[in-house]
């Protein structure tokens, strides 16, 4: 026998993060060699939000129940969390990577593949600027009043989400926090 076929079976999250991880450090081998970068691959939920990478929430909290709702590779450095570049979504990953270790020959090199086009992936739902007028506007801050009003407030064609639904979409957004203050004022 001159060869030994083993097939095994890994959950499709763990493989993406695995691919993940081998892009990334190619990208680290083909910056080290041109520029010896600074090669941090762990991030705080405050500097990922400061990047401002496309599909993370804006704010350190948000981003933060983002990467726990994602389950993110995370490590415990000194008092903070730190997030691994793998965990990022596609989009923010690769535009991190991109930023970091000004890699923009390496697409062309055919390492990243750009992701694909989803039409309008950093869009939200059609509910959620409604929903955001309301609070600001006649509901003065009451998620209760503005989530009842909310049927008559929706463009044509669209439909009201549950509210399970609306929740995950408004902490992924970061406007949890958003609507949070309007209350307390």
């Amino acid at each position: 026998m001159s060869s030994f076929n083993l097939t095994v079976q890994v959950d499709a999250k763990e493989w993406a993060y695995c691919q993940r991880r081998l892009t990334f450090l190619q990208s680290l081998v083909v910056a080290l060699s041109r520029d010896g970068l600074d090669m941090q691959e762990w991030f705080s939920a405050a500097e990922l939000a400061a990047m401002r990478l496309p599909g993370l929430p804006a704010s350190a909290g948000a981003l933060a129940r983002k990467a726990n709702l994602g389950n993110w590779p995370r490590q415990r450095i000194g008092r903070h969390v730190a997030y691994h570049v793998a965990g990022l979504p596609a989009r923010a990953f690769d535009t991190l990577v991109m930023r970091k270790f000004g890699l923009e020959g390496v697409e062309a090199a055919g390492l990243l593949r750009p992701p694909p086009d989803t039409g309008a992936p950093n869009t939200a739902p059609p509910w959620v600027l409604p929903l955001m007028r309301l609070m600001r506007g006649e509901a003065k801050g009451d998620l209760g009043k503005a989530w009842r009003a909310l049927p008559e407030h929706m463009p044509p064609g669209a439909s009201v989400p549950t509210a399970d639904e609306a929740a995950t979409v408004l902490v992924e957004l970061g406007l949890s926090e958003k609507i949070a203050s309007w209350r307390e004022h």
